[in-house]
């Protein structure tokens, strides 16, 4: 029998967990674009949708847009959850279906 596992009643296609308890549960990928990231450009950047949920002020987590190369450029701050952990993971709600 398979999970399902939902932030906020969306189901969740990828978890970034950080060092300091930060949390970002990827709900859909959007479209890509070219980024400008600290001044350098990012070209064919996937723009993801999702909730995030940072450890400084986790009372004001929200969906919103986040891109991967940011994601990947804060790597190894930062790593992907393998989904057999996303139930560990806070606010992450497991069915099975």
């Amino acid at each position: 029998m398979e999970e399902k596992a939902t932030i906020q009643g969306e189901p969740i296609i990828e978890v970034y967990e950080s060092y300091d308890g930060s949390y970002w549960y990827i709900t859909e990928k959007l479209y890509k674009q070219d980024s400008i990231i600290g001044g350098k450009v990012f070209k064919d950047d996937q723009i993801l949708f999702g909730y995030a949920r940072l450890s400084v002020c986790p009372e004001f987590a929200e969906f919103g847009k986040i891109s991967e190369t940011e994601l990947n450029l804060l790597k190894p701050k930062i790593w992907k959850v393998p989904k057999t952990n996303w139930g560990l993971c806070p606010e992450v709600k497991v069915q099975k279906a």
